[in-house]
């Protein structure tokens, strides 16, 4: 969806419109200059201003003699201050008029060869009608620069988010068929049936997490993801999620450790910070060698709980970490180590920890391992909106 671009207010046009040195005024005065020396001579001719030294008899009824050729004076000043006028004149319009002209026609060819995608440097800043059209252009220029990025990039994340989302389907579905086959071949023994419905449930529970994340992803996009905050004990809450994890942990042999001491109730949505905290703590799990040790802790700072996931896992390098929270985003040694994943769990995690009024930081060191934390409030209620 592309923004309307955003129209000047008309008082605010009004208001700069009285500031300007109109075009009309500029007329206006290069003709009076164009006109000044003519207006000049014939006031001094008429008599009207008298100039040292010069007689007028001479101006009115004098005659110059060039060879054979004999000019009246008066034709001469005349003429003379027509060209000058004229040369005034000119050179007057070429300034005012011309020059912003022509810079304005390069402004619009170098608009045109960006395909209206780059606005190029305001040529002519100047407070009249060319400056102010120059303006507007440029407004509207960019504006639509601005929207066509905005529909290219939302068209290319919808057709990478339907191609992520495709991908982390057809893996477990895959796999669904593959076992579905195996299971309805009487060849296949009693305890290899056993495995099989084990690969089964694995292979669902991915589909699961896929279009949990599918649709968290949408709800947080169109504002619809619903928040209903009260005081909690975040405790018994991360305990569930690490019985759920130990399966994982223990298949992977890395230590999954819950350190709190001091907890006290805190605002947040029961459900929504689950959601997040299952994200982190399943990240961490994922990324994490095997041998190595995930730790989950809740530590009081002040009236705040700082919850944190720590893992020894693979890190984040420097230069990804600002884009680590970007939709369908993931890092190139993630993507290596874990090419099912479908990059929009921490997008959803961020705007959790956000609605919950707090940020999500993350310390890491690549190779090494990372810590994601955040806080939770045990005084403020985070508003709903």
């Amino acid at each position: 969806m592309t923004d309307t671009p955003t129209q000047i207010p008309p008082e605010k046009a009004v208001k700069r419109r009285a500031l300007f040195f109109p075009l009309t005024l500029k007329v206006v005065f290069v003709v009076l200059i164009s006109q000044t020396p003519l207006l000049i001579m014939a006031l001094v001719a008429a008599g009207a201003i008298s100039i040292p030294n010069m007689p007028l008899a001479f101006l009115r009824t004098g005659v110059l003699h060039f060879g054979s050729l004999s000019v009246p004076v008066s034709y001469v000043v005349i003429f003379g201050s027509i060209a000058l006028g004229l040369g005034l004149g000119v050179a007057l319009a070429d300034v005012l008029f011309i020059s912003p002209a022509r810079r304005f026609l390069r402004w619009l060819l170098a608009l045109r060869s960006a395909d209206f995608r780059v606005v190029p440097p305001l040529p002519h800043t100047g407070r009249d009608e060319i400056g102010e059209a120059i303006a507007q252009m440029a407004f509207a220029a960019a504006n639509f620069s601005r929207s066509t990025e905005q529909h290219a990039g939302s068209t290319e994340q919808r057709s990478l988010f339907i191609t992520t989302a495709a991908h982390q389907l057809r893996t477990p579905l895959t796999a669904l068929l593959w076992t579905v086959d195996a299971l309805r071949n009487p060849a296949t023994a009693a305890d290899e049936k056993e495995k099989l419905l084990k690969s089964t449930e694995e292979s669902l529970s991915r589909m699961r997490l896929v279009i949990e994340h599918i649709l968290a992803s949408a709800n947080v996009e169109e504002g619809k993801f619903g928040y209903v905050f009260e005081r909690i004990d975040i405790v018994p809450i991360i305990e569930k999620l690490i019985n759920e994890s130990r399966a994982l942990s223990e298949k992977q042999q890395i230590a999954l450790t819950f350190k709190h001491e001091d907890a006290f109730p805190v605002f947040a949505d029961r459900e929504r910070i689950a959601l997040a905290l299952s994200d982190l703590i399943s990240n961490a799990l994922q990324y994490t060698p095997q041998g190595g040790s995930v730790t989950v802790s809740v530590t009081p700072v002040g009236e705040k709980l700082e919850i944190a996931v720590e893992d020894t896992g693979i890190g984040i390098s420097e230069a990804e970490r600002p884009l680590l929270f970007g939709k369908l985003y993931r890092g190139e040694r993630a993507r290596h180590m874990r090419p099912d994943g479908t990059g929009l769990g921490l997008f959803v995690v961020r705007n959790i920890i956000e609605k919950h009024g707090s940020a999500i930081t993350v310390d890491s060191t690549e190779g090494k391992g990372s810590r994601f934390s955040f806080f939770l409030n045990s005084t403020k209620k985070p508003s709903a909106a």
